[in-house]
């Protein structure tokens, strides 16, 4: 087992060594502790870290919490998942235990799911969870998951216990073995002597998981189920510590009956889940989940790349001696007295470390910035902050001595937007705009607008009087702020920038991001851009490539884009972004592009931002989106607005919370080869009343003529073919609408066939499809049955519906047996996708 993140680790390093299967006799073993976490913090997003050192990472993280000594699971939708999982932890053979309450039980549906995960790897995991429905009863199940295949080994209805709203019961579980893997899980009411084993399987499949594996704990809220919140404490994980670290020649006799198995060596887990809450492996650069992707996007680890260090390259170090030529052996002390230096052209190469810098390249030098090979090279933002004083149950520093533009808009000194769509700050998070950040041992803290607002876990700017108040104390801790607001702008032409980390800028919303691209042929690339108050990342300018880029938890985008023509984006990874929560309208999400032609979005992964995973808005021309994977966001999956012209080809689309794909007012779309499962509506088209000639309306690109030919802002002409679409959490799978009545079908051009449309039953959602009728006054066709749409609007001749089962697996594969007609590809995606034969849904590798 590996728990890098716990101090007690170094004492057990027996534990790295074979575990024998079956339970030695007591004599011979002792019980070791790897979690014992009663939740005694207050964390406002995530858990934190416990005592003894366990730090968790939470997916979604703003859906996690603690307080008043209990931790909270907080479901923020039917259907909706959310886990916590202790952050380097794996191990083969455990025993875990939690305390569940339900604060009220579930109002309707099949319920909620309460569970504890075992070897959890990328190759799948064990599940022992209970289902409470809204009487209370309790099912108590046993799984196993493989690639997103869920197999039930066992189950057992539990009638002595009916769960209460308010009152604990405690889950366990216990897993040993390879050979075959046993299983045993109890659930009991908190505070009373656990009864034996209530449910005990074996799992001898070929499938079965025999790698060491994550532990956590999860929730599942039925898709039928309102959203609900589900309490948590006392977590505790424990194994079998083997007195003599050798292999035993006679295995034991187990304490639960069983044949006994032969010891061997825990198989080494494959890639193993990367904790969405970053880790530090070696290098210091984070590391995000992108498991159940198709791709690997992002940087590498900061740290780990290896450019070439080119003749004549200027040299920099933190902490040289000031004066420095720029050779290696009298490297400059700071980037900006390089870039200050170099001429046109030249390479500036950073050594390891902590560059606390705010760099502009000027227009007219073409410089490339890269890390020394090997060596970690950061841009940070923050500073350490210190002279603590305590008064009355609060903190203050007076070192505190800044005072950041708060501004909710890109138009600096502009007050927040009135309209609906154009408010950017949402009430339940009224500081999101105000870039001053705090954490405490790395733990990201809370801004409260008020003095008496601040508890544990927050923090107060008092700018008039130049104190920073913590609600937590500092003492024995490291405590670290923003203090810088921009890391990097680059003005010149044709800078390159590589190989490098940029973290923790105080960034106001009008400075449109920590990094800045504003003069063309700009190229990022291995850069990771992560905690930096509102964008990460925006270009606006042409010609720019983005490659291997993470952005990550930014406060308010991952990517900004206006004006950037030929803009390349290849292998990024959004994940987390818009962590302050500002609205989703006008700007939030992983990544939004306007008044730019000729973009290209391929091999990305746009995870779990709030707002939308990508989104073309106003006037965006000639675009390509390809192999993606737009998982878990919480607006639109993607979001293609007062657009034209986009090839939306082979991309998986997953349990977005807002629609999966909406096209509004956008036409010109080729809809291919996706897998598009959940969302409110997982395809939703619509037109509304903005117009292309109204030149009142916001979103016309100013470079071109007015009215723009090639902009018409209508939902004319889009072909969808071949794709998986399904799950709909709204009131229809396939929605086409003119809310202007204005259009007929066959004005509109609308095209579908060749597809997999799968609901959940007969009336969910309500309908199969709404499809535009394009009269005046009169409402569109809504259709409760799939032959009834086929047969009124001649649509999806060769396409396969699909009722009351999923058509996916979780990873979105299709299932075995689900098929359709595929029909032949057009000529602008069989340039995407190559050639190939015609097949349904996204293609995997």
């Amino acid at each position: 087992m590996r728990k890098s993140t716990l101090p007690l680790i170094a004492s057990l390093s027996a534990l790295l060594l074979p575990l024998a299967v079956v339970a030695p006799a007591a004599a011979e073993t002792t019980d070791v502790v790897l979690v014992q976490d009663s939740m005694t913090r207050t964390v406002a997003k995530g858990l934190g870290s416990s005592p003894d050192g366990t730090t968790y990472d939470a997916s979604p993280v703003a859906s996690v919490s603690v307080a008043n000594g209990t931790a909270k699971l907080n479901a923020a939708a039917p259907g909706a998942t959310v886990s916590a999982r202790p952050i380097g932890l794996s191990v083969a053979d455990s025993t875990q235990s939690t305390v569940f309450t339900l604060p009220k039980l579930p109002k309707s549906g099949s319920g909620v799911y309460m569970s504890l995960q075992s070897r959890l790897t990328a190759d799948g995991f064990y599940q022992t969870q209970v289902r409470v429905d809204p009487k209370g009863v309790v099912l108590l199940e046993t799984l196993r998951v493989n690639a997103g295949v869920q197999t039930t080994l066992g189950y057992t209805w539990v009638p002595e216990l009916r769960v209460k709203a308010g009152v604990p019961f405690v889950l366990e579980t216990r897993l040993a073995g390879t050979d075959a893997v046993k299983i045993d899980a109890r659930v009991s009411a908190a505070g009373t002597k656990p009864s034996a084993w209530k449910l005990s399987v074996t799992d001898r499949a070929a499938k079965r998981l025999t790698a060491e594996g994550r532990t956590g704990v999860r929730l599942y809220v039925s898709r039928s189920t309102p959203a609900l919140p589900v309490l948590f404490d006392d977590l505790r994980v424990t194994a079998k510590e083997e007195a003599t670290p050798t292999t035993p020649t006679t295995p034991t006799t187990p304490t639960t009956p069983t044949t006994p198995t032969t010891p061997t060596t825990p198989t080494t887990p494959t890639t193993p889940t990367t904790p969405t809450t970053p880790t530090k492996p070696a290098g210091g650069a984070p590391v995000w989940n992108v498991a159940g992707t198709r791709t690997a996007a992002g940087s590498a680890v900061v740290g780990s790349t290896n450019y070439p260090v080119p003749a004549g390259a200027l040299f920099v170090r933190v902490g040289a001696t000031s004066g420095g030529s720029g050779s290696a052996e009298a490297p400059f002390a700071s980037v900006q007295s390089a870039v200050d230096r170099a001429a046109s052209g030249a390479t500036l190469v950073l050594r390891g470390g902590t560059y606390h810098e705010s760099v502009v390249i000027p227009s007219g030098k073409k410089l490339t910035i890269q890390s020394y090979p090997g060596e970690a090279v950061w841009f940070d933002g923050s500073s350490a902050a210190s002279n603590w004083q305590s008064s009355g149950g609060r903190w203050f520093s007076a070192d505190w001595k800044y005072d950041f533009d708060s501004t909710p808009s890109f138009t600096r000194g502009e007050a927040d937007g009135t309209a609906a769509g154009w408010r950017w700050l949402n009430a339940a998070h009224p500081m999101a705009a105000h870039p001053e950040q705090v954490w405490i041992d790395g733990v990201a803290q809370t801004e409260v607008a008020s003095l008496a607002a601040l508890k544990a876990g927050t923090f107060f700017t008092d700018v008039a009087n130049d104190r920073l108040y913590l609600g937590s104390d500092p003492a024995g801790h490291s405590v670290r702020t923003s203090t810088l607001t921009k890391a990097l702008s680059l003005r010149g032409e044709g800078a390159v920038v590589r190989g490098i980390g940029v973290r923790n800028y105080a960034t106001s919303v009008w400075m449109m991001g920590a990094v800045t691209v504003e003069a063309p042929r700009a190229t990022l690339e291995n850069v990771v851009i992560y905690d930096n108050a509102s964008t990460g990342l925006f270009v606006g300018s042409s010609n720019a490539t983005i490659r291997d880029v993470t952005l990550a938890r930014n406060g308010l985008m991952g990517l900004g884009a206006n004006y950037a023509d030929a803009l390349v984006i290849d292998d990024l990874l959004a994940v987390e972004n818009n962590a302050e929560h500002f609205n989703t309208s006008p700007v939030s999400g992983g990544v939004k592009i306007a008044k730019s032609r000729g973009v290209t979005i391929t091999d990305a992964a746009l995870l779990r931002n709030d707002g939308p995973g990508v989104w073309l808005d106003q006037a965006v021309y000639d675009v390509r989106i390809t192999g993606s994977d737009i998982i878990e966001n919480r607006g639109a999956g993607a979001f293609l607005e007062l657009s034209q012209k986009i090839d939306f080809v082979n991309n998986l689309v997953l349990r977005n919370v807002g629609n999966g794909v909406k096209i509004n007012n956008t036409g010109g779309v080729n809809l291919w080869n996706n897998t598009i499962i959940g969302g409110d509506r997982a395809v939703n088209i619509v037109q509304d009343s903005r117009s292309a000639t109204d030149a009142s309306v916001p979103g016309h690109n100013a470079r071109r003529p007015f009215p723009d030919p090639t902009m018409p802002w209508l939902i004319r002409d889009i072909s969808m073919g071949n794709n998986v679409v399904g799950e709909s959490a709204g009131n229809c799978t396939v929605c086409v609408e003119d809310y202007t009545h204005r259009y007929t079908p066959a004005q509109l051009n609308i095209r579908t066939d060749g597809n997999v449309v799968q609901r959940n039953g007969a009336a969910a959602p309500t309908w199969f499809v709404i499809w535009s009728r394009g009269t005046a006054n009169v409402n569109p066709y809504v259709f409760s049955t799939w032959a009834t749409y086929r047969s009124t609007t001649g649509q999806d001749a060769n396409s396969t519906a699909v009722e009351g089962r999923p058509a996916t697996d979780r990873s979105g594969r299709l299932l075995p047996g689900i098929t359709a007609a595929p029909r032949s590809i057009p000529a602008a995606v069989s340039a995407i996708l190559g050639a190939v034969s015609p097949s349904i849904g996204a293609r995997f590798p």
